[in-house]
């Protein structure tokens, strides 16, 4: 009998149901000016870079004067510092309509997918930025500082129908400075996503190196 009325109370609830779901690619970038030249000597550049950089949120990780590196770390939003497009989600039942649209890098998001039923997701988006930033010396008064990002994403994805079964899943990418990386697309959820670095880590990390 209860099975029955589950039964019921089911194809009542997707009668009339609709969905949609979109996702949008991020548009291509052009390479992004990772290097600067600074009018000093290379000594003095370093020497009031280091704790400028530490008044920061960057974690600073590794010192090594002699060859000209420092080694610095980001965690926490992607949505500032990468571009993983757009996913927009339409969905129609009972209750209403909704859409979702929102950007892939969002840190976090609850949201509804409408495909063969209609399933609940909550979504999370990490980052962790690992820099290393090279200081060159170009001639004796002028110095080139470079930021080279290792981009590592992490998306974990918990999904639940509406008999409260649910499953979950995480996934990780990694690429570079200028370049891109994607999720595998999760099932008939859809939820592939390409990221790519914006560009604006590393011009926040060389306008802090003066």
């Amino acid at each position: 009998m209860n099975r029955i009325v589950v039964a019921i109370a089911l194809a009542s609830a997707l009668a009339g149901c609709a969905g949609k779901l979109d996702y949008i690619r991020p548009p291509a970038l052009g390479a992004a000016e990772n290097s600067k030249i600074i009018n000093k000597p290379r000594q003095a550049v370093w020497d009031a870079a280091v704790p400028q950089l530490g008044k920061e949120f960057f974690v600073i990780n590794n010192l090594d004067k002699s060859s000209g590196l420092i080694n610095i770390s980001y965690t926490g939003d992607p949505e500032k510092y990468i571009d993983c497009g757009r996913i927009v989600s339409y969905v129609k039942n009972a209750r209403g309509e909704r859409t979702y649209d929102f950007a892939a890098s969002k840190q976090q998001m609850t949201y509804e997918v409408m495909t063969s039923n209609l399933f609940f997701l909550n979504r999370q988006m990490n980052l962790e930025g690992r820099v290393n930033l090279i200081f060159e010396e170009v001639g004796p008064d002028q110095t080139r500082v470079s930021a080279n990002t290792r981009y590592v994403v992490k998306r974990d994805l918990t999904v639940r129908d509406v008999r409260e079964k649910s499953q979950s899943r995480s996934d990780v990418v990694n690429f570079n400075t200028n370049t891109s990386a994607s999720f595998p697309p999760s099932n008939e959820f859809g939820d592939t996503a390409t990221c790519q670095a914006s560009g604006v880590l590393e011009r926040e990390i060389l306008s802090n190196i003066r």
